[in-house]
C-alpha cells in the first residue's frame, strides 16, 4: 500500500499559503503620528498619578492668596499698579510685579471655575515638568525604568516646593523644558524661535527667568572648557558649532526678556529681591539644613549623585560640574534653590546611573526605539480621561456639564489647615477700624477674603514692606521691649493671630486688660481693643 507524504492533516493546513499575509495579523491603519508606544502609555500613567497626588492636595494658606490678590486687581483695574497697593505701610514703595502674567492667568482661572481652576493650573504644571523630565531620561537611556525612578525622585525633592501653590510652579515648567532641551542629543531648528519666546513668557511669569538663563550661561562656559581641553587653542572656539549655538541662543534669550512692560528694570528687581533684608525670616530664604525634610532629601539625592559620577563610564561635561556645584552652594545658602538644583540632579543621576549599572553587568546600550502603537495611544487617552475624571477639576467639570451646581463642589475642594477662613469670615461681618495687627503667614488670605479696604500690617510679600515696618512687626510678634507701645503707635485696634504659632505672645493678650478675644476657632484668634485708638 503506497504512502502518500506530507499530506495535509486538516483543510485549513491544505489552504495555507505563506506567501500571502497572515489574516490573523490586524494592521494598524493610524498614522504615525498618532502612535505611542509601549513605555510612553507607562508614562502617561506614572504621571496622571503625579497629577492626581498634587491634585488632592489642599490649596496653601501662603503665597497663593496674596498673589490671586494682586491678580484681581490688575483685572479690575486694567493696569498694573507702579506702587505697592494692598499695604498700606508699605505705600510708596515702588513696585515691580515679577510675576503680573501668572497672577492674572490664575485669577482669570479662579473666575472660570473657582478653586478647581487653581487646582488644574498647580497639578498640570507640576505633573507636565515631571513629565518632561521623565521623557528626556528616557531618550537618552532608553530605560523605562530608569525615567519613572527619575520621577519618583524629582517628586520626592521637589515636594515641599511643589505643594505651595505660587508662580514659582509657572517657572519649574519652564526650567524643567529647558533641561529637557540642552540634555538633547540633536538641536532642533525650532529651538531658535522656541527658546526665545519661551523667555519672553517666562519673564512675565516669575523672576526666575534669570535662573535660567544662568543654566544657558553654564552649558555655554562648560563647552568652551570642554573644547580648549580637547584643542588646545583658542581659535578652537570659533570653529565650535555646538558652542557659538549656546552663546547666541543665550543672547537671544537674554533679548527676548526685555519684552515685558518694565524693560531693564526687571532685571533689577530680580537681582536685588534676593538682598532684601526682610526675607531672612522666611524658611525659603533661609540657609538649607540637614534637620529640614527638604534638606534631608537634597542629601540623599547628592550621595547618589556622587556614588553614580564614581561609578559612570560616561564622561561628565564641565557644565553638568558647574550647574552642579554653581547651583548646590547656591542652594546651600538659600534653600528656594532647591527648586532649580533637584531637576538637573535627578536627570544626571539618571542618565549616569543606568551607564553604570549597564557596565556593571556588562550589557550594551540598546538605542533602538520601542514600537509604536495607536492602541497604546487610546489607552493613554483613557487612562488621561480617568485620571481626569477622579480630580477635582474633572469633578467640578463633570457637574457642570450636567447642568448642575458646580460652583458648590468647587468650594469643597479643601484648604490648609491654617487658611484662617473663619477669622475672614468674622471680619467681612465685623469690618475693622484703623490698622489691623496680622501674623504675616495668615495676611494673604485676609487681603483676599476679608473685607475690601481692609488695612493689614503686613503680608508674605516681605521684600515690599518698609525695613523699618519690618522690624516693628518682629519685634510685636517676638514680643520684643515694649510691644504693646508699639501697637498703639500703629494705631492698630485688631490682631489676627495663628492659635499654634505665637502661644506666648497669644497668651499675653489674653491676660492683657487693654484687649479682648473678639473670635476664635482651631485656626485663628482675633482681639479687638477695648478702648480704640
Amino acid at each position: 500500500m503506497a504512502t502518500v507524504l506530507n499530506e495535509p492533516e486538516t483543510a485549513h493546513e491544505a489552504e495555507y499559503d505563506p506567501s500571502e499575509p497572515d489574516i490573523a495579523l490586524l494592521e494598524d491603519k493610524f498614522p504615525e503620528w498618532f502612535r505611542m508606544s509601549a513605555p510612553g502609555t507607562g508614562w502617561v500613567f506614572l504621571i496622571g498619578v503625579m497629577f492626581i497626588v498634587l491634585n488632592l492636595r489642599p490649596l496653601s494658606h501662603t503665597d497663593l492668596w496674596g498673589h490671586l490678590s494682586y491678580g484681581r486687581l490688575v483685572w479690575q483695574t486694567g493696569a498694573l499698579p507702579a506702587t505697592e497697593p494692598l499695604m498700606p505701610l508699605s505705600e510708596g514703595v515702588g513696585f515691580i510685579d515679577t510675576a503680573w502674567l501668572t497672577q492674572l492667568l490664575a485669577y482669570g482661572a479662579f473666575q472660570l471655575a473657582g478653586k478647581a481652576g487653581i487646582v488644574l493650573l498647580c497639578a498640570l504644571s507640576g505633573a507636565a515638568a515631571l513629565g518632561v523630565l521623565t521623557a528626556r531620561v528616557y531618550e537618552r537611556t532608553r530605560s523605562s525604568l530608569a525615567a519613572g525612578l527619575v520621577c519618583c525622585m524629582a517628586l520626592f525633592v521637589e515636594w515641599q516646593q511643589l505643594i505651595i501653590v505660587r508662580p514659582q510652579l509657572a517657572g519649574f515648567l519652564f526650567f524643567s523644558v529647558l533641561l529637557s532641551v540642552l540634555l538633547r542629543r540633536e538641536w532642533k531648528r525650532s529651538n531658535w524661535w522656541v527658546l526665545p519666546g519661551m523667555f519672553a513668557l517666562w519673564a512675565n511669569m516669575h523672576g526666575s527667568f534669570a535662573v535660567g538663563l544662568v543654566m544657558l550661561a553654564c552649558f555655554a562656559a562648560g563647552r568652551a572648557f570642554d573644547v580648549l581641553g580637547r584643542t588646545r587653542s583658542l581659535r578652537g572656539l570659533f570653529h565650535d558649532r555646538k558652542l557659538l549655538r549656546l552663546v547666541l541662543v543665550t543672547e537671544l534669550a537674554a533679548a527676548a526678556t526685555l519684552i515685558n512692560p518694565y524693560g531693564l528694570r526687571l532685571w533689577g528687581e530680580v537681582i536685588a529681591i534676593g538682598h532684601n533684608p526682610n526675607l531672612s525670616l522666611l524658611a525659603d530664604w533661609r540657609i538649607l539644613h540637614i534637620q529640614q525634610v527638604q534638606g534631608q532629601a537634597a542629601f540623599a539625592v547628592a550621595a547618589l549623585l556622587f556614588l553614580v559620577y564614581r561609578w559612570s563610564p560616561r564622561r561628565a561635561s564641565t557644565a553638568e560640574y558647574l550647574l552642579l556645584g554653581g547651583l548646590g552652594c547656591w542652594m546651600l545658602w538659600t534653600s528656594r534653590v532647591l527648586m532649580w538644583w533637584g531637576p538637573v540632579a535627578v536627570c544626571l543621576i539618571g542618565i549616569h546611573g543606568v551607564a553604570a549599572w549597564r557596565r556593571a553587568r556588562g550589557t550594551r546600550l540598546n538605542r533602538e526605539p520601542a514600537p509604536r502603537a495607536s492602541m497604546c495611544t487610546v489607552v493613554a487617552i483613557f487612562l488621561g480621561i480617568i485620571f481626569l475624571q477622579i480630580s477635582h477639576p474633572g469633578a467640578v467639570a463633570l457637574k457642570a456639564a450636567l447642568g448642575q451646581d458646580w460652583k458648590a463642589r468647587a468650594e469643597k475642594i479643601p484648604v490648609s489647615l491654617s487658611t484662617p477662613v473663619g477669622a475672614a469670615e468674622y471680619l467681612v461681618e465685623n469690618p475693622p477700624e484703623g490698622l489691623v495687627f496680622n501674623d504675616f503667614e495668615l495676611g494673604d488670605y485676609l487681603l483676599w477674603a476679608g473685607p475690601p479696604g481692609m488695612k493689614l500690617m503686613v503680608a508674605s510679600h516681605a521684600h515690599l514692606v518698609p525695613h523699618e515696618v519690618w522690624d516693628d512687626y518682629l519685634s510685636i510678634i517676638e514680643m520684643r521691649g515694649a510691644f504693646f507701645g508699639m501697637l498703639e503707635r500703629y494705631g492698630v485696634n485688631t490682631i489676627v493671630l495663628d492659635v499654634n504659632s505665637h502661644p506666648a505672645l497669644v497668651e499675653q493678650l489674653r491676660e492683657s486688660t487693654e484687649w479682648k478675644r473678639a473670635f476664635e476657632d482651631d485656626r485663628s484668634i482675633i482681639f479687638d481693643r477695648r478702648k480704640p485708638v
